[in-house]
C-alpha cells in the first residue's frame, strides 16, 4: 500500500473535532425535540383522562353537583309532596356505537311502580338527547292504588364522545329518562337498583362492557317554557340516569390501525443503512414512507367526528411523520458530508447514531403516551 493511499484512508477514518461536535449536537437535538413533543402530548392525554374520570364521578354520584346543577337544586320546594316512582332499567342490547356519527343505539326495559293516580310515568317519559324508535308496553297491572308498568324501548341517542384518547379511549354511555309533563316537585324517580342490570351478552364492537349504574338527579332548565301555570325562573325535573362503562380491552385496535404507519417508519429508518450516494433508493424509501404516513392519518381521521381536537391517533401519526421527516433531512446532510465534503466516516457515524437514537426515542415516546392515556 502506498503512503498516499494510507494517507487518504487515515483522512477518511478520522473525524475532525468539528464533525464530532456536530454529531453530538445532532443527537442531542433529536432527543430534545422528541422528549419535548412527547412530554407535552403525554400530559395532554393524561389530563383528559383525569378530566373524564372527574366528570363521570360528578354525573353518576347522587347528590353531587355538576355543570348547570347546584346544591340548592336538590332541595324540593316546601310543602311539596311528589309521587315517588320506583324505577329501573335493564339494558338488553346495544346495536351500535358510532364515534364518527356521535350516536349509539340501545334496547332496554324500563319499569315504573307507584301509588296514586296523579301521574302517568309510562305515558310521559322521554329519552333526553335521543329519539324513541320503538316503545312497547310489555306488561302492567293495577292493585288498588298500586300501579306497575314495564316497557321495551329502542332508542337512538346522541352522544358527543370524548375522542381525545382515541383509539385507547374509554366511554360512558348515558340513558337519561325524564317525565315530559311533571316537574320534580310532582314526580320523583326512586332508583330500583336491586333489579337494574345489563344483559351479560351485551357486546360493543371494539370495547368491553364494564358495568351499569343507575341514579336519580334533578335536571334544571333555565326557563318555564312560557307556561303561565309555572312561576318565573327555572324549572326542575327528576331524571333517571343510567351509565354504562365501555373500554378498550387491549392494544389490538391501536396496533391494527397503526400497523401501516409503523411499517412506514421502519422503512424510513432502514433507508439510513443505504449508501448516501445511492440517492434514488435512499430518498425513495423516505418519500414513500411519508406518503404512507399521510394516508394513514387520513384513514384514522375518518373513524372519528370532524372536530378541531388533536386526538391520540393524530399524535401518533404526527410523531411518525416527524421521524420520517428527520430521516429525510438526515439523508440530505449525510449525502452532503459524504459526497461534497468527503468525510465518509462522519457520514457513516451520523447514519448509525441517528438510526439508534431515532428508533429508541420513537419507542419511548409512543410508550409514554400510551401509558398516560390508558
Amino acid at each position: 500500500m502506498s503512503g498516499k493511499d494510507g494517507g487518504n484512508r487515515a483522512k477518511d477514518e478520522n473525524i475532525k473535532p468539528g464533525g464530532r461536535r456536530f454529531l453530538r449536537w445532532w443527537i442531542i437535538g433529536i432527543i430534545l425535540i422528541f422528549l419535548l413533543v412527547g412530554s407535552c402530548l403525554a400530559w395532554t392525554v393524561y389530563e383528559d383522562k383525569q378530566s373524564v374520570n372527574i366528570q363521570h364521578k360528578e354525573l353518576m354520584t347522587p347528590n353531587f353537583t355538576e355543570p348547570g346543577l347546584t346544591a340548592e337544586d336538590f332541595i324540593l320546594p316546601a310543602n311539596s309532596t311528589p309521587t315517588k316512582v320506583l324505577s329501573g332499567i335493564y339494558v338488553d342490547q346495544i346495536h351500535s356505537v358510532s364515534l364518527s356519527d356521535s350516536t349509539w343505539n340501545v334496547d332496554f326495559y324500563l319499569w315504573f311502580k307507584w301509588n296514586g293516580s296523579q301521574v302517568s310515568p309510562g305515558e310521559n317519559f322521554q329519552v333526553i338527547d335521543g329519539n324513541i324508535d320503538k316503545k312497547e308496553l310489555v306488561d302492567n297491572y293495577t292493585n288498588g292504588t298500586e300501579h306497575y308498568e314495564i316497557y321495551y324501548v329502542t332508542a337512538s341517542i346522541t352522544k358527543f364522545f370524548d375522542i381525545l384518547r382515541f383509539p385507547v379511549d374509554n366511554q360512558i354511555l348515558y340513558i337519561d329518562i325524564e317525565d315530559k309533563k311533571n316537574e320534580r316537585q310532582d314526580l320523583i324517580y326512586v332508583v330500583d337498583n336491586g333489579t337494574s342490570s345489563i344483559n351479560s351478552k351485551v357486546q360493543v364492537q371494539g370495547y368491553n362492557v364494564s358495568k351499569l349504574q343507575v341514579i336519580e338527579k334533578p335536571a334544571v332548565y333555565n326557563s318555564n317554557f312560557g307556561d303561565p301555570r309555572l312561576g318565573q325562573g327555572a324549572t326542575s325535573y327528576s331524571q333517571l340516569r343510567a351509565g354504562i362503562d365501555i373500554y378498550r380491552p387491549d392494544l389490538g385496535f391501536y396496533l391494527r390501525i397503526f400497523i401501516g404507519l409503523f411499517v412506514a417508519v421502519a422503512a424510513a429508518l432502514v433507508a439510513l443503512f443505504i449508501k448516501p450516494t445511492n440517492a434514488e433508493p435512499r430518498f425513495g424509501l423516505g418519500a414513500g414512507a411519508l406518503f404512507v404516513a399521510i394516508a394513514n392519518n387520513i384513514i384514522t381521521s375518518g373513524l372519528i367526528p370532524k372536530t378541531g381536537i388533536m386526538t391520540l391517533a393524530d399524535m401518533v401519526n404526527d410523531i411518525g411523520l416527524l421521524l420520517i421527516l428527520i430521516t429525510i433531512i438526515e439523508s440530505t446532510i449525510s449525502l452532503y458530508i459524504y459526497d461534497i465534503k468527503g468525510e465518509k466516516q462522519l457520514s457513516k457515524k451520523l447514519d448509525k447514531f441517528s438510526f439508534i437514537t431515532l428508533i429508541i426515542i420513537y419507542i419511548i415516546v409512543n410508550t409514554i403516551i400510551i401509558i398516560a392515556a390508558w
